[in-house]
């Protein structure tokens, strides 16, 4: 078919074609009669289209009116209120009612036969609903008591070239059943791009102040239209709308696409580069984070989270075993720096548990948080609680003095080192608060001393700076210390005093009074050496006044 073959004027409306390869003729069989037949096959499509009908629709739908600006309105306070809710049904319903696919169609049809007029009224349809639906959506949400970022909100502040690649192929789907009458066409374009939540997530930014979220998310609305627009001017071309031979017309369509498109995509490539990146990093952590675990006595990775942003990408893991170890977190950090092969940042709380599944378990029904912005009393209240798989006597929120006080139930499985790791995660995920975590009332750990040593080791000053972190929790000032003595040389009674008076002294140096410091043999002393051990009598134990610990 040459390009002069391929000039037609505008056909009249509704003719019928006079060829005998009519559209009755499907196309995958007019493929097999060769170019002439292909000729006559596509005059006969276009002929088939009634184009000033369609134009003239086309230029009603994309105008701005009263009627316009309100399902606007009212489509954006739908979307915003079902971002806000993470309710993707109410969403849903905001995209049907949308009519942003008006103007957008109609901008496309404007570039197919070069229509001023019909682009500056799209192009102004456009521009004020978008603001209508910008400003409406930042309005509820700086009046809304609930300002968390969902994830429905975060789905839409990521854009890549999936998103593109869909927002080409439902524009193309619109362009079809804009000229072919297929009305449902247009509500599926409308619910597969969902132009109206990324300018209500737009809005949600300006008023939450959050402008990473802002560009996101305008991004995609771009993205959208442009590619949506394009697309329909596409098959507007195909249909025989526009001047000029068919080849020239698509060739200067493909010109205009690659002038806007590409800006576009490169943006959307990163995107997505970063996206499967994340995906393999979560991948990889996870294994090793698993694999390291279950070397441990009943070891069970019973949650984990990778933050990556701007900076090195941060490994938040929570491992709960019989016993735990030590070096775990060194270990996890090397392997997961040479894994990713970037440096990493590994915060890992280990819980002691005397079933390590039944708590792994109850962790994995809370899975990791980090809330984006605080939100009200009530909303900060209910987060804490959703972060902690335990039962909690009371959760107490002052937004005034940006503190949180939790208080657990008492719970066997995890000792007071689990409980300030806790805290060290809570106050990690709240940095802009002031979190204490209160532990239950219980048995404080002893203190434990060397063979015939009466001085405090790492280990011991690491317990008491354990101890000393409950006793500032319960708000208590004041100790009594009973040192054991043994039968055996390096447990006799004077040994026992040293160890308690050591004791003593540090607390004394870090505001803690410790009274009674009293030093008792047991009944029975030698047959429970034997029985216990003798580092059992190389210890002090530490109690609460009105507190005595009996062994």
């Amino acid at each position: 078919m040459t390009e002069e073959d391929a000039k037609l004027p505008l056909p009249d409306a509704g003719r019928p074609a006079e060829s005998s390869e009519t559209p009755r003729r499907g196309l995958l069989s007019v493929l097999l009669l060769g170019p002439r037949a292909w000729k006559r096959w596509w005059i006969a499509l276009v002929r088939s289209v009634t184009h000033e009908e369609i134009l003239t629709q086309t230029a009603e739908q994309a105008g701005f009116t009263s009627n316009y600006a309100f399902m606007v309105a009212i489509a954006s306070g739908i979307a915003t209120i079902g971002l806000l809710l993470n309710s993707p049904a109410v969403i849903i319903g905001a995209m049907l009612i949308s009519p942003l696919m008006g103007p957008i169609v109609g901008a496309g049809f404007a570039l197919a036969v070069f229509d001023v007029d019909l682009g500056k009224r799209g192009a102004r349809a456009l521009i004020l609903g978008a603001v209508t639906a910008i400003v409406f959506a930042a309005a509820i949400v700086a009046l809304s008591p609930i300002q968390d970022v969902t994830p429905e909100i975060l789905a839409r502040t990521r854009p890549n070239l999936f998103d593109l690649a869909v927002a080409i192929l439902s524009g193309t789907a619109g362009g079809y059943g804009t000229i072919r009458g297929r009305g449902g066409a247009i509500v599926g374009v409308a619910i597969a791009t969902a132009l109206m939540p990324p300018l209500a997530v737009v809005g949600f930014g300006l008023a939450t102040l959050q402008w990473s979220i802002v560009r996101g998310a305008l991004l995609l609305f771009v993205t959208n239209l442009a590619a949506i627009a394009l697309a329909v001017a596409a098959v507007a071309e195909w249909y025989g709308f526009g001047r000029g031979g068919l080849r020239k017309r698509f060739a200067r369509r493909a010109v205009i696409s690659l002038l806007v498109l590409a800006p576009l995509a490169v943006p959307l490539f990163i995107s997505l580069r970063s996206i499967a990146w994340e995906s393999r990093a979560n991948a990889a952590v996870r294994e090793i984070l698993e694999t390291e675990a279950h070397r441990l006595d009943q070891g069970q990775l019973a949650q984990f989270h990778v933050h990556i942003g701007y900076g090195a990408p941060a490994v938040e893991a929570i491992v709960v075993s019989a016993k735990p170890e030590s070096g775990l977190e060194a270990r996890m950090t090397d392997e997961l720096r040479q894994a990713l092969g970037t440096p990493v940042t590994l915060h890992l709380t280990q819980l002691q548990a005397n079933d390590p599944a039944r708590v792994s378990a109850a962790l994995e029904l809370a899975p990791a948080k980090t809330p984006v912005k605080p939100p009200l009393r009530e909303q900060m209240e209910a987060t804490v609680r959703s972060e902690l798989p335990y039962a909690l006597t009371a959760v107490d929120v002052d937004m005034e003095q940006h503190r949180i006080v939790v208080v657990p139930k008492g719970d066997d499985h995890v000792d007071l080192a689990g409980w300030r790791d806790i805290e060290s995660r809570l106050a990690a995920r709240h940095a802009d608060q002031q979190v204490t975590l209160v532990p239950p009332a219980g048995a404080l750990p002893a203190i434990a001393f060397a063979r015939g040593k009466n001085s405090l080791d790492d280990a011991a000053t690491k317990r008491l700076e354990l101890v000393l972190w409950t006793l500032e929790c319960w708000n208590a000032k004041q100790v009594e210390l009973v040192g054991h003595a043994g039968t055996r040389a390096d447990g006799a009674l004077a040994m026992a005093r040293k160890r308690a008076a050591a004791v003593g002294r540090w607390f004394g140096d870090h505001g803690i009074v410790a009274t009674q410091s009293a030093v008792y043999p047991l009944p029975r002393q030698s047959a429970l050496e034997r029985e216990r051990g003798d580092a059992a009598f190389r210890s002090v134990d530490i109690g609460l006044p009105a507190q005595r610990t009996e062994r």
